[in-house]
């Protein structure tokens, strides 16, 4: 949490000192600007296999550009923008990170606005017109269950009854869930959501630093409920694994936005991968992968009937204030 602060500390310094950087959507002009810059830096918190595929996809319809991916988590994916930053040096063309840290890096000024030809496509919430950023692909937070574990009349339908006794020491909770606590905080009422948080945080709850981890302790039975996100809790499923979902009223979406890179050095190579990414060729193949996706005329299929509420990014002007509050219940 240390790091994160300085973090915060950091971009609104700059924020003070930088200006927007603004670009325009690809033609055909730009598409031969492109090839002749011939690759584009994808800096990503996209797992490493479905990253490559991506870039698969774009470089069969476009094989003179070539996409160079680093990959790397969140906050650390974050860190390395920042560190190249200070380092004066300039080698993201396009990143996408979940909605907190895209917003950080847009408040700070590192993202140029690049509006995608179909950007109207994407729902309300999973774009932004300062910055001409749209989600790529979301992560879906979930409570799942270990079926062999939890019994049929056991299993949650309100998040109030994960405060029910039984479930004391039985729940895995990934660490450091900012936007989650704001989101359900804002969703569930200023007093219903103390009153939950304060119940969820006595039930000893087992942390552990992802929401990977916590699928894996909820399969392997080692807790009976985990908060984890939909991806992989459908991996498991598929490989046999004794886990479901939690049939809750509502369920939060974590964005992960792509955007350009204020000082890409490879900018017109960027707007193609980022128009290719986010047209409706490029969102089939991520639903494909088994990614949820944001645009409006792409079905979500499992998530059809559930009442979706996206996370705020904007919540990165409150951090502070939403961190300390979250250390009253969580580590």
């Amino acid at each position: 949490m240390r790091a994160k602060r300085s973090t915060i500390n950091w971009l609104m310094a700059i924020t003070l000192a930088a200006s927007a950087t603004v670009t325009n959507a690809a033609d055909e002009k730009t598409i031969e600007l492109a090839k002749k810059e011939g690759r584009v830096s994808f800096y990503t918190s996209m797992g490493a296999d479905e990253s490559k595929m991506v870039a698969d996809a774009f470089q069969a319809k476009y094989p003179g550009i070539k996409v160079e991916i680093t990959r790397l988590g969140s906050e650390k994916l974050l860190q390395r923008i920042l560190n190249e930053k200070r380092a004066g040096s300039h080698l993201v063309d396009a990143v996408t990170n979940s909605g907190m840290e895209i917003q950080m890096l847009g408040r700070a000024k590192m993202l140029a606005r690049h509006i995608t030809p179909e950007f109207s496509s994407f729902l309300p919430e999973s774009r932004d017109a300062t910055w001409g950023w749209a989600d790529m692909y979301s992560n879906i937070r979930l409570v799942a269950y270990n079926t062999q574990m939890v019994p049929k009349d056991k299993i949650p339908h309100r998040y109030e009854d994960l405060l029910e006794p039984m479930w004391k020491g039985q729940i895995g909770f990934p660490e450091g869930q900012f936007s989650w606590f704001a989101t359900m905080l804002k969703v569930m009422g200023e007093a219903n959501g103390r009153k939950f948080f304060q119940g969820l945080a006595r039930q000893n709850l087992n942390y552990r630093n992802s929401q990977n981890l916590v699928t894996q302790f909820v399969s392997a039975g080692e807790f009976s409920l985990g908060f984890v996100y939909d991806t992989q809790v459908l991996r498991f499923k598929k490989r046999g694994a004794p886990i479901d979902i939690a049939p809750l009223p509502f369920i939060t979406q974590n964005i992960h936005p792509l955007a350009l890179s204020a000082q890409a050095p490879h900018s017109n190579a960027a707007k193609v991968y980022i128009d290719y990414v986010l047209s409706k060729e490029g969102q089939t193949f991520i639903k494909n992968m088994g990614r949820v996706t944001s645009r409006s005329d792409i079905p979500r299929d499992d998530f059809a009937k559930a009442k979706i509420i996206f996370d705020d990014p904007t919540i990165v002007d409150r951090l502070d204030g939403v961190m300390d509050d979250y250390k009253k219940y969580f580590q």
